[in-house]
């Protein structure tokens, strides 16, 4: 078994009335890394497998890199449902159900796609 410890920060003085300034930080017990931090060429036109089979529930982080183009994103499907945009820069982690398969389409230009995946 392994840890991982991701941190989430929002620091912010103009969103709105109040500021916004937190952290949250957790200590997941995870196996070792089931895909280690790779990267993906996403070309745009079609949906592309990312990850195409998940037999554990699992950890994934996605992060869009890279891009010729700054207004380009990529579309994210897990089992076949669009549920992210990402553009050039954005990143997420989510936990997710084992057999979730993850999908990536570019749009405006082709991008990187960072990810990676830990199992639970």
């Amino acid at each position: 078994m392994a840890t991982l410890k991701p941190t989430l920060s929002l620091v912010s003085t103009d969103v709105g009335a109040d500021s916004v300034s937190f952290s949250i930080s957790d200590s997941l017990t995870v196996n070792s890394a089931s895909t280690n931090i790779s990267r993906k060429n996403v070309a745009t036109g079609s949906a592309q497998d990312v990850l195409a089979s998940n037999s554990s529930d699992s950890y994934i982080f996605l992060h869009n890199v890279s891009s010729s183009d700054a207004a380009a994103f990529v579309q994210v499907k897990l089992g076949g449902t669009v549920t992210m945009k990402l553009s050039v820069g954005e990143f997420a982690f989510v936990p997710i159900y084992a057999s979730i398969a993850i999908a990536a389409e570019a749009y405006t230009a082709a991008c990187v796609l960072e990810y990676g995946q830990w199992t639970r």
